[in-house]
């Protein structure tokens, strides 16, 4: 194989095997379908009674459980393991909320990848220990707490406009995107 050859060849598997797909099913629970461990750890990191709407999600490989709730005038999404561990804390965000390095490096990107894009939804992730993810909501330390961006946006380029999610690390460096995979319901809802 010549030497361009096995460069494409590279070029193109580390394009496209970033770009997964995309296939989360949300089911609203009760409150009581819960794990314990992740009530309780919501009652306590938010401290004051908050009205939470609880769902099961799964990608097909991955499932959870995750709370929605609204701090701050900022929609909150907890995620939790299936025994009530929390992972994650996904703060919905305005573009302008974005670091300013990070933002830079994350809008090259849309501009080198895309003739257009357009932003569908911004949310900062915090990843950490239970307790540091904690410290973050009660007291709004960010120490020893991962940072991430995910955004979902349309891409448009000269095949195709896609709807994407993309992982961004503090940096605005792309960690990883897969495509999402709308369902009928999602064009169908009014």
């Amino acid at each position: 194989m010549s030497y361009y050859l096995r460069l494409l060849f590279i070029i193109f598997s580390v394009t496209y095997g970033v770009a997964q797909e995309k296939n989360e099913i949300e089911k609203r629970v009760k409150k009581d379908e819960i794990p314990n461990q992740a009530k309780e750890w919501l009652e306590d990191a938010f401290e004051q009674e908050r009205r939470t709407k609880w769902y099961y999600q799964t990608d097909g490989e991955k499932q959870g459980y995750e709370a929605k709730l609204k701090q701050n005038k900022h929609l909150h999404s907890v995620e939790f393991d299936m025994e009530g561990k929390v992972e994650n804390i996904e703060i919905k965000i305005k573009e302008d909320e974005i670091k300013e390095e990070a933002y830079q490096t994350i809008f090259d990107y849309f501009k080198s990848n895309y003739i257009r894009y357009s932003l569908k939804k911004i949310q900062i992730q915090y990843t950490g220990e239970s307790d540091d993810l904690k410290d973050l909501i009660d007291e709004g330390e960010i120490e020893n707490l991962v940072i991430n961006y995910e955004i979902e946006y349309y891409g448009k380029t000269d095949k195709d406009n896609t709807l994407w999610e993309g992982l961004f690390d503090a940096d605005g460096r792309l960690i990883e995107k897969r495509y999402v995979n709308l369902k009928l319901t999602d064009n169908l809802d009014y």
